[in-house]
């Protein structure tokens, strides 16, 4: 029996003993949909059938199958084995030894059905749905928000201008029970642009969203007479529907003390990143590293040119699949 339209081919052989008289035989079939298929028939009157040797392939290049071996002595039908083959796996059956599962590689599975087991883990940073695969049955998700980005700062007079860097993206894990072979909804939150606030991250699951909060843009700055301070970008709101719900690192705030003397704030850092640098130089603010973090505020000296922020950058979701 099979359950999805996956290419399984399916080998058979068997010898019959028809009063001492030994007769081998065989058969190949290729089954590619959710049916019941005959692979060895019925033996003929008076001839015991001793199956050998049984090998079903999943040759498809995407779709799983549950596969189940069913005997019927043509009254009673009982299921002897079932699995789930994954692309490219291969369930055999000998004589003597019993069923095994081999996966793509030809190694032997030895953890079948083993509840819990650690299946895969994916990290998504674009993207709107994942699907999970057949095994699956929890979910553990890591989960970040966009960075902020820094502030910008604009010229006017021949003074200085130091703004605040950007806050790092919220945090949350949790824990889902799902299903195998279904997809689910998500969504990554961008890295905030100069001034900008950084993206919401979100999973969902039967209706349970889990939300991080992207962090704040650093205070952009105008250039003026000193001394001035700018605030960094604030902790985002805590994110909310996971079992463990977080905010993120804030961002440092930019101080002027002269007309050449000035530094930026340093964007707030994720685990899975860096915030942009302060600087203490004319020039654009420093963008951040890795993920989820707060790009870093920009600097003028002494009335130089208006720039811009630097860049936070964009939210993650590690995902975990286990059995």
């Amino acid at each position: 029996m099979t359950n999805s339209a996956a290419t399984v081919d399916v080998h058979a052989s068997w010898v019959d003993n028809a009063s001492g008289t030994i007769t081998p035989g065989r058969t190949n079939t290729a089954i590619a949909a959710a049916a019941t298929t005959t692979i060895v028939a019925a033996p003929g009157a008076s001839t015991q059938r001793n199956v050998q040797t049984l090998n079903a392939l999943n040759k498809h290049a995407s779709l799983a199958d549950t596969v189940t071996v069913r005997h019927t002595d043509g009254v009673t039908a009982v299921d002897l084995f079932t699995t789930v083959l994954a692309p490219g796996e291969q369930l055999q059956f000998l004589d003597g030894r019993g069923f095994s599962v081999f996966d793509a590689r030809g190694n032997l599975k030895t953890m079948i059905n083993v509840a819990g087991r650690w299946l895969k883990t994916t990290a998504l940073i674009s993207g709107t749905s994942f699907t999970t695969q057949n095994d699956t049955r929890t979910l553990f998700l890591r989960m970040w928000a966009g960075g902020g980005g820094g502030g910008s700062c604009t010229t006017v007079v021949t003074n200085s201008a130091a703004a605040g860097g950007g806050s790092s993206g919220g945090y949350a894990e949790k824990t889902f029970a799902v299903q195998g072979n279904v997809a689910y909804t998500y969504a990554i939150g961008g890295g905030g642009a100069s001034a900008a606030a950084g993206g919401i991250t979100t999973f969902a699951v039967a209706g349970v969203t889990v939300q991080c909060n992207g962090g704040l843009a650093g205070a952009s700055q105008t250039v003026a007479a000193p001394p001035l301070v700018s605030l960094g970008g604030a902790t985002p709101a805590v994110s909310t529907n996971g079992d463990v719900n977080g905010g993120g690192q804030a961002g440092e705030g930019g101080n002027c003390e002269a007309a050449a003397v000035a530094k930026s704030g340093l964007g707030g850092s994720a685990e899975v990143g860096g915030g942009g640098n302060a600087r203490s130089s004319q020039g654009i603010g420093n963008a951040a590293i890795g993920r989820a973090s707060g790009g870093g505020g920009g600097c003028i000296l002494s009335g130089g040119a208006t720039v811009a922020g630097g860049a936070g950058t964009g939210g993650l979701i590690i995902v975990m699949e286990f059995a």
